[in-house]
């Protein structure tokens, strides 16, 4: 049985930051885009050495902004990725872009080199917000790059961030329900987080803004979860929407423990290796862009961490991940990593007296958070991980 790759390609360049942006992302005046595409050539090499025998069933170009990079750029590294491995026919290729009027006008020209799903970077549907956010489009940059997008794509997404500084449920059902009004198969609704590092946790910090309150927010993560399943979107994960079979492909390798290689800067990988496949591999990338383009063209790739990841800590990451689905943690996906089943792993008797609280669903082949708490998802997933059987880990 040939196992699926998927491979993330992170591009880390934008024309601005913005203020709630923890990923890495940084302003170039000038970019010199032949060493760049040697760049990703050689390390999609590196990992074609130990990859060569697998299908890969999910590409994504992210960032920083991905479509700000050159068509023939992108062209060169699918073209690239297409020679080394064999790419399932019905591979998902998916762009991030920005509703700006440059990026909208190369959605075509990204269908026709093969890209067949993009996501938009849309935010929210508020000019006073999107102003907030620190976003370089307004609401009719939106909503234009919406159309244009349904007119070209059978099958795209869009984000939107919510439980904004002074937001109210009612203006966002009325922006949810404008949201829906567009053609798409996939939204990507997050809760604002004040991440560390970022612009906005210093003025958070400095209480230049408030945030709405916990009930405020799990108010709207209910009436979220009500109109979104009334328009026939099914909650595949805490954050994602899908109409039916059109789920992110990409994305559900990384939460169902799937294989994955990560090239540019900064970039993640987690996969076994053709050779050995006893061993999963964490593997991070130079996070700065130079010095990542620097010791690729010197040395052929641009490894800052490699190290395998202990039994104990493939388990963790798979219940961190999986039970944020609504397929939950499987025996099927723990075959996959070379675990016994969910009875031998878990003691069964503190799984039950969660179940019990009604926090979990538990058949003989899986683990789910129940719907009524998947708003406090993350205290579920400590509880469920405290149950593992740490000396019988097989």
């Amino acid at each position: 049985m040939v196992r699926n790759l998927s491979i993330y390609i992170h591009y880390p360049f934008c024309l601005s930051k913005c203020p709630y942006c923890d990923f890495n992302s940084h302003i170039a005046n000038q970019i010199d885009y032949k060493d760049y595409i040697n760049a990703y050539s050689l390390e999609l090499e590196s990992f074609f050495n130990k990859t060569s025998k697998r299908k890969i069933v999910s590409i994504f170009f992210g960032g920083g902004t991905p479509s700000l990079m050159p068509i023939s750029m992108v062209k060169e590294i699918l073209d690239k990725i297409h020679k080394l491995w064999h790419v399932d026919d019905k591979c998902e290729i998916t762009m991030e872009v920005n509703p700006t009027s440059f990026e909208v006008e190369k959605f075509k020209e990204l269908k026709k080199i093969g890209i067949n799903r993009l996501s938009v970077g849309i935010q929210s549907l508020n000019d006073q917000d999107l102003k907030f956010l620190g976003r370089n489009h307004n609401a009719k940059d939106s909503i234009k790059a919406l159309n244009e997008v349904a007119n070209i794509y059978d099958d795209f997404s869009f984000d939107l961030i919510y439980a904004r500084p002074g937001q109210d449920i009612d203006q966002w059902i009325n922006e949810l329900r404008l949201a829906l009004s567009f053609a798409s198969t996939h939204l990507s609704l997050y809760q604002l987080t004040i991440e560390k590092g970022t612009s906005f946790y210093k003025d958070f910090k400095d209480q230049k803004f408030i945030m709405p309150s916990d009930e405020l927010s799990a108010l709207m993560f209910e009436k979220t979860n009500i109109i979104m399943t009334e328009s026939g979107f099914i909650n595949y994960e805490i954050s994602n929407y899908a109409k039916k079979n059109k789920s992110c492909l990409h994305n559900l390798c990384y939460w169902l423990g799937g294989d994955y290689i990560g090239i540019g800067p900064g970039a993640h990988s987690r996969l076994y290796f053709d050779d050995d496949m006893s061993k999963r591999y964490e593997i991070i990338m130079t996070y700065l862009p130079q010095k990542w383009l620097n010791d690729n063209l010197k040395k052929g790739n641009a490894i800052k961490k490699k190290k395998q990841i202990l039994k104990s800590n493939i388990l963790e990451e798979l219940i961190l991940t999986a039970l944020r689905t609504n397929n939950g943690l499987s025996n099927d996906i723990l075959k996959n990593h070379n675990f016994l089943d969910l009875r031998t792993i878990f003691d069964y008797q503190k799984l039950l007296k969660i179940k019990k609280n009604n926090m979990i669903s538990l058949e003989d082949d899986s683990i789910k958070i129940a719907k009524d708490y998947r708003f406090l998802a993350n205290s579920v997933i400590f509880k469920v991980a405290d149950a593992i059987n740490f000396n019988d880990l097989r």
